[in-house]
């Protein structure tokens, strides 16, 4: 079971006893605006998802709650995109609670599960990116560590529009 508490933020494994907290997550419609792909519509998605997560073998899915009072605060994981020789590329994903943004919660969350990735899962490079009009998020992205590898024009469906996405990488040799 994945385990990590930062100053601020415990970060485990999702349990079934998520599952109300992370529906709010899943169904607000406006605060999954750029992840319309995985809003849930109802309670039964929502469980289905968190199956997923639970299950899941090509990657590893998070709760983040606030340390002191557990209170939930989003969910953060990565997918593994390759295998290589040399260890696993995976790709990192984010996305907390609107009372909970604009507050450093991403930033420290997504550090503490990069440097587990580095560190004990055989990871050799993440991968993250955002819509470009998804400039609170590129912001954190860049305050993480990531560096822009790609800003790619009119790269993907989203809202009816094809629209510009950013990406971004860092591999383990050059984490700080």
């Amino acid at each position: 079971m994945f385990r990590v508490e930062t100053r601020r933020l415990t970060i485990r494994d999702y349990r079934m006893e998520d599952l109300e907290d992370l529906h709010k997550l899943l169904s607000n419609k406006k605060n999954m605006y750029f992840l319309d792909d995985i809003v849930s519509n109802n309670i039964d998605d929502t469980k289905a998802n968190l199956n997923q997560a639970i299950e899941n073998r090509i990657g590893h899915y998070f709760c983040i709650r606030n340390r002191v009072n557990g209170e939930y605060i989003g969910s953060i994981g990565y997918d593994i995109t390759a295998e290589t020789p040399l260890g696993k590329v995976v790709h990192l994903g984010f996305f907390l609670l609107p009372a909970f943004h604009k507050q450093g919660f991403v930033v420290e969350a997504a550090r503490a599960v990069i440097n587990y990735a580095f560190a004990q899962d055989g990871v050799i490079r993440v991968t993250t990116g955002c819509y470009k009009d998804n400039q609170p998020s590129a912001k954190a992205i860049i305050k993480i560590g990531f560096r822009l590898e790609a800003d790619k024009p009119k790269a993907q469906y989203h809202d009816g529009v094809m629209k510009d996405r950013l990406e971004y990488a860092v591999n383990a040799d050059e984490w700080r």
